[in-house]
């Protein structure tokens, strides 16, 4: 079970890319030299499905804190990180069944959120 501040959130995508900044400077009677300037803090998009509307606008108002929450998975997996972005598609459902603590009528929507690692 996967959750971001305690709201629980069905994970189907998870990417953990890692970039650093690169200079390329093109001199005209050389070849190519690079100039490292540091590392970009990981931005992690994810892919997930929310049950309920609730659990929705609980996840949007995260994204107006500037507070970095916990996101907690399986296996022990767990990383404090800022909700940067995030996008919502109602999905159309007439039973929902990936959660059995809440009704089977909920509205059942994807979401992408964009994570950045505190």
């Amino acid at each position: 079970m996967w959750t971001y501040n305690n709201i629980r959130i069905t994970v189907v995508d998870l990417k953990e890319p890692s970039e650093q900044i690169v200079a390329k400077l093109q001199p005209v009677d050389a070849g190519t030299v690079y100039q490292f300037f540091g590392y970009i803090n990981d931005t992690y998009p994810l892919q997930c499905y929310v049950v309920g509307s609730g659990d929705l606008s609980a996840l949007k108002a995260l994204a107006r804190t500037g507070t970095a929450y916990t996101l907690a998975g399986p296996d022990g997996f767990s990383k404090s990180c800022y909700l940067e972005k995030i996008t919502a598609q109602w999905m159309t459902s007439y039973n929902q069944t990936f959660r059995e603590d809440k009704s089977r009528t909920d509205l059942v929507f994807k979401v992408v959120m964009e994570l950045s690692e505190a």
